[in-house]
Protein backbone atom coordinates (compact mmCIF):
# COMPACT_ATOMS: atom_id res chain seq x y z
CA UNK A 1 0.00 0.00 0.00
CA UNK A 2 1.36 3.39 -0.99
CA UNK A 3 1.78 6.12 1.58
CA UNK A 4 1.73 9.39 -0.30
CA UNK A 5 2.47 12.77 1.17
CA UNK A 6 -0.13 15.45 0.70
CA UNK A 7 0.63 18.26 -1.68
CA UNK A 8 -0.94 21.57 -0.73
CA UNK A 9 -2.84 23.46 -3.43
CA UNK A 10 -2.40 27.23 -3.54
CA UNK A 11 -3.29 28.65 -6.97
CA UNK A 12 -1.21 31.63 -8.07
CA UNK A 13 -3.28 34.77 -8.57
CA UNK A 14 -5.45 35.32 -10.60
CA UNK A 15 -6.24 31.59 -10.73
CA UNK A 16 -8.72 30.09 -8.30
CA UNK A 17 -7.88 26.43 -8.95
CA UNK A 18 -5.05 24.23 -10.22
CA UNK A 19 -5.75 21.63 -12.89
CA UNK A 20 -3.15 18.90 -13.11
CA UNK A 21 -2.80 15.55 -14.89
CA UNK A 22 -3.53 12.59 -12.58
CA UNK A 23 -0.19 10.91 -13.36
CA UNK A 24 1.70 14.15 -12.75
CA UNK A 25 -0.12 14.67 -9.45
CA UNK A 26 0.67 11.13 -8.32
CA UNK A 27 4.34 11.68 -9.21
CA UNK A 28 4.26 14.99 -7.31
CA UNK A 29 2.98 13.14 -4.25
CA UNK A 30 5.80 10.62 -4.67
CA UNK A 31 8.31 13.49 -4.77
CA UNK A 32 6.75 14.98 -1.63
CA UNK A 33 7.19 11.62 0.13
CA UNK A 34 10.95 11.82 -0.50
CA UNK A 35 11.37 15.15 1.25
CA UNK A 36 12.68 15.65 4.78
CA UNK A 37 10.16 16.10 7.58
CA UNK A 38 8.88 19.66 7.72
CA UNK A 39 9.23 20.26 3.96
CA UNK A 40 6.04 20.33 1.90
CA UNK A 41 5.32 20.95 -1.78
CA UNK A 42 2.73 23.51 -2.84
CA UNK A 43 1.16 23.14 -6.30
CA UNK A 44 0.62 26.69 -7.60
CA UNK A 45 -0.04 26.33 -11.33
CA UNK A 46 -1.07 23.66 -13.79
CA UNK A 47 -3.14 23.57 -16.99
CA UNK A 48 -4.64 26.88 -18.14
CA UNK A 49 -6.53 26.79 -21.46
CA UNK A 50 -5.43 29.51 -23.90
CA UNK A 51 -8.96 30.41 -24.86
CA UNK A 52 -10.24 30.83 -21.32
CA UNK A 53 -10.77 34.19 -19.64
CA UNK A 54 -7.70 33.50 -17.49
CA UNK A 55 -5.66 32.58 -20.57
CA UNK A 56 -6.52 35.89 -22.26
CA UNK A 57 -5.74 37.76 -19.05
CA UNK A 58 -2.31 36.08 -18.84
CA UNK A 59 -1.56 37.12 -22.44
CA UNK A 60 -2.33 40.72 -21.49
CA UNK A 61 -0.12 40.54 -18.37
CA UNK A 62 2.68 38.93 -20.39
CA UNK A 63 2.67 41.78 -22.92
CA UNK A 64 3.14 44.39 -20.20
CA UNK A 65 5.66 42.18 -18.41
CA UNK A 66 7.77 41.72 -21.51
CA UNK A 67 7.95 45.46 -22.11
CA UNK A 68 8.94 46.13 -18.48
CA UNK A 69 11.48 43.26 -18.51
CA UNK A 70 13.13 44.64 -21.68
CA UNK A 71 13.49 48.04 -20.04
CA UNK A 72 14.73 46.79 -16.66
CA UNK A 73 16.96 43.96 -17.89
CA UNK A 74 18.16 44.77 -21.42
CA UNK A 75 21.06 42.30 -20.97
CA UNK A 76 18.60 39.43 -20.30
CA UNK A 77 16.52 39.63 -23.50
CA UNK A 78 17.37 35.99 -24.29
CA UNK A 79 15.28 35.00 -21.24
CA UNK A 80 12.04 36.63 -22.41
CA UNK A 81 10.75 33.51 -24.20
CA UNK A 82 11.42 31.09 -21.34
CA UNK A 83 10.12 33.47 -18.67
CA UNK A 84 7.06 34.89 -20.41
CA UNK A 85 6.11 31.92 -22.61
CA UNK A 86 3.29 29.58 -21.59
CA UNK A 87 5.86 26.78 -21.06
CA UNK A 88 3.25 24.10 -21.70
CA UNK A 89 0.69 25.32 -19.17
CA UNK A 90 -1.68 25.86 -22.11
CA UNK A 91 -1.18 22.31 -23.46
CA UNK A 92 -2.05 19.95 -20.61
CA UNK A 93 -1.71 19.36 -16.89
CA UNK A 94 1.77 17.84 -17.02
CA UNK A 95 3.45 21.27 -16.92
CA UNK A 96 3.30 22.61 -13.38
CA UNK A 97 4.77 25.17 -10.98
CA UNK A 98 5.56 24.17 -7.41
CA UNK A 99 6.58 26.13 -4.31
CA UNK A 100 8.26 24.93 -1.14
CA UNK A 101 7.11 25.25 2.44
CA UNK A 102 9.46 24.58 5.34
CA UNK A 103 8.04 24.13 8.84
CA UNK A 104 4.86 25.97 7.86
CA UNK A 105 6.65 28.90 6.19
CA UNK A 106 6.54 29.33 2.44
CA UNK A 107 9.99 29.94 0.95
CA UNK A 108 9.96 32.77 -1.58
CA UNK A 109 12.81 32.77 -4.08
CA UNK A 110 11.30 35.41 -6.35
CA UNK A 111 10.07 38.18 -4.03
CA UNK A 112 9.65 40.49 -7.04
CA UNK A 113 8.34 37.72 -9.29
CA UNK A 114 10.23 37.33 -12.54
CA UNK A 115 11.68 40.82 -11.96
CA UNK A 116 13.78 39.54 -9.05
CA UNK A 117 17.42 40.17 -10.04
CA UNK A 118 19.63 37.11 -10.56
CA UNK A 119 21.91 38.29 -7.73
CA UNK A 120 18.99 38.27 -5.26
CA UNK A 121 17.90 34.85 -6.54
CA UNK A 122 21.41 33.58 -5.83
CA UNK A 123 21.40 34.94 -2.28
CA UNK A 124 18.03 33.31 -1.55
CA UNK A 125 19.15 30.04 -3.12
CA UNK A 126 22.33 29.97 -1.01
CA UNK A 127 20.25 30.50 2.12
CA UNK A 128 18.06 27.44 1.33
CA UNK A 129 20.28 25.41 -1.02
CA UNK A 130 19.94 22.12 0.84
CA UNK A 131 16.13 22.21 0.72
CA UNK A 132 15.95 23.45 -2.88
CA UNK A 133 18.37 20.77 -4.02
CA UNK A 134 16.46 18.03 -2.19
CA UNK A 135 13.16 19.19 -3.75
CA UNK A 136 14.67 19.30 -7.24
CA UNK A 137 16.25 15.85 -6.76
CA UNK A 138 12.93 14.40 -5.54
CA UNK A 139 11.06 15.89 -8.51
CA UNK A 140 13.61 14.52 -10.98
CA UNK A 141 13.54 11.09 -9.31
CA UNK A 142 9.74 11.13 -9.65
CA UNK A 143 9.77 11.78 -13.39
CA UNK A 144 9.89 15.57 -13.69
CA UNK A 145 12.23 17.73 -15.74
CA UNK A 146 13.10 21.09 -14.12
CA UNK A 147 13.00 24.10 -16.46
CA UNK A 148 16.56 25.07 -17.48
CA UNK A 149 16.01 28.84 -17.16
CA UNK A 150 17.34 30.15 -13.83
CA UNK A 151 14.25 32.23 -12.99
CA UNK A 152 11.76 29.58 -14.14
CA UNK A 153 13.59 26.98 -12.08
CA UNK A 154 12.96 29.12 -8.98
CA UNK A 155 9.25 29.11 -9.71
CA UNK A 156 10.04 25.40 -9.81
CA UNK A 157 8.44 25.06 -13.19
CA UNK A 158 8.70 21.40 -14.10
CA UNK A 159 7.34 19.09 -16.76
CA UNK A 160 6.21 15.56 -16.02
CA UNK A 161 7.98 13.34 -18.53
CA UNK A 162 7.26 9.95 -17.00
CA UNK A 163 7.41 8.16 -13.72
CA UNK A 164 10.59 6.05 -13.62
CA UNK A 165 9.82 4.46 -10.24
CA UNK A 166 6.15 3.52 -9.67
CA UNK A 167 6.74 2.32 -6.08
CA UNK A 168 6.87 5.55 -4.13
CA UNK A 169 5.90 4.72 -0.58
CA UNK A 170 7.67 6.74 2.11
CA UNK A 171 10.08 3.99 3.19
CA UNK A 172 11.36 3.46 -0.34
CA UNK A 173 11.43 7.20 -1.04
CA UNK A 174 13.40 7.94 2.12
CA UNK A 175 16.06 5.48 1.06
CA UNK A 176 16.16 6.97 -2.45
CA UNK A 177 16.44 10.52 -1.10
CA UNK A 178 19.31 9.56 1.17
CA UNK A 179 21.34 8.43 -1.85
CA UNK A 180 20.82 11.58 -3.96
Amino acid sequence: METLSPVRMAPRWPSTCVTVDDRAYHALQCAAAMLPDGVQLILTRGYEPKRSRLGRLRILFRSGGILAFKILFPHRRNEIGPIFGANGHDIDGTHIDVSIEENGKRLRFLPLGVFTPIRVQGILYNKHAKIVDSVRAALIASGFLIHPNHTESFQIHCDFIGHPEPDCDRSHASTAAAHL
